[in-house]
């Protein structure tokens, strides 16, 4: 964007720029920058994806946790609504202060964990139509009708296929237990951090509805990948689960179906980047993906 864009936007959220913007680091599927402003610095974020009215559904949530106390800003709003529509949409949030951690630490975990049940709890009877459902069986049983030119593609369809068919009656389980809104992106990356304190919990741009023990296992997931040999740390599984617990406690079914949630996570994150990044990103073997690998290396981690 140009400078002037900048002034444009702001000026629409009621905020004038005392400075130049910086783009700020990360944001793969968005792009954001720091402006300096009168009153605070604010964030201004452009979404590349996301449509209006799904983004409209993810501001509304966040605006709805940030009343409560949760640690996440809330948008500003342009003549009553969270969302202008530029040349691509665009969201306003106040600057928080904090630092991306450097890594998952087991006390880390514990709060990111417990952050992730509060946020389960205070959305526990959300209704937004706009927000999407992830048939998670359906996208694996579509990823394993294509055909990647990548080496071991047959071996990752075979493996998948028979996830599904052994873990059938255990993947209904999982649909039928308690769901709700999912951030499904809760890494370090998306978490800022001052004093030892979590100051925020960022980018809900992956909101979803599914199982809530699935958001569990997408964090744990992330907690794997974050590692040099991609196994899930035990410290770090029972430090997030001992921070979560201390929240919103596990049923029995959620305890038992954790570790296929998962499984689940690792198989459909593989699937996605196969079948539609791995080309671009100039990968030839399916073992170049991190989620496969990190899949087949954690299968027994909760156990």
């Amino acid at each position: 964007m140009q400078h002037n864009d900048f002034d444009t936007i702001l000026a629409a959220f009621g905020v004038r720029p005392t400075g130049e913007p910086t783009l700020l680091e990360g944001g793969e599927d968005n792009e954001n920058h720091r402006v300096p402003a009168e009153g605070g610095d604010v964030v201004v974020r452009r979404y590349r994806h996301s449509g209006p009215e799904k983004i409209r559904a993810e501001l509304r949530l966040v605006a709805h946790l940030a009343a409560r106390g949760y640690p996440t800003p809330a948008p500003l709003l342009a003549h009553g609504e969270p969302l202008l529509e530029a040349d691509l949409p665009v969201a306003v949030f106040p600057w928080v202060p904090g630092d991306v951690p450097g890594a998952m630490t087991a006390p880390l975990a514990e709060r990111a964990g417990a952050l992730l049940a509060r946020l389960h709890l205070l959305t526990a009877d959300w209704d937004d139509d706009r927000v999407p459902v992830l048939d998670r069986p359906a996208i694996l049983r579509d990823a394993t009708e294509t055909a990647p030119p990548l080496t071991g593609a047959d071996t990752w369809r075979t493996a998948t296929r028979r996830f599904l068919a052994d873990r059938a009656d255990d993947l209904d389980r999982l649909s039928r237990l308690p769901s709700g809104p999912l951030h499904h992106d809760l890494h370090r990356h998306n978490l800022l951090v001052a004093d030892g304190e979590v100051t925020a919990v960022l980018d809900f741009d992956e909101l979803n509805r599914g199982p809530v023990v699935i958001d569990l296992a997408r964090a744990l997931q992330y907690a794997a990948l974050d590692t040099p040999d991609l196994r899930l740390p035990r410290t770090i599984a029972d430090a997030a689960l001992t921070g979560y617990e201390a929240v919103r406690p596990l049923s029995p079914d959620e305890r038992a179906l954790l570790p296929l949630a998962l499984d689940l996570a690792g198989l459909v994150d593989a699937a996605l980047f196969i079948t539609r990044d791995a080309a671009a990103c100039g990968v030839t073997d399916v073992n170049e993906c991190h989620s496969w690998t990190a899949y087949r290396r954690n299968t027994d981690a909760l156990h």
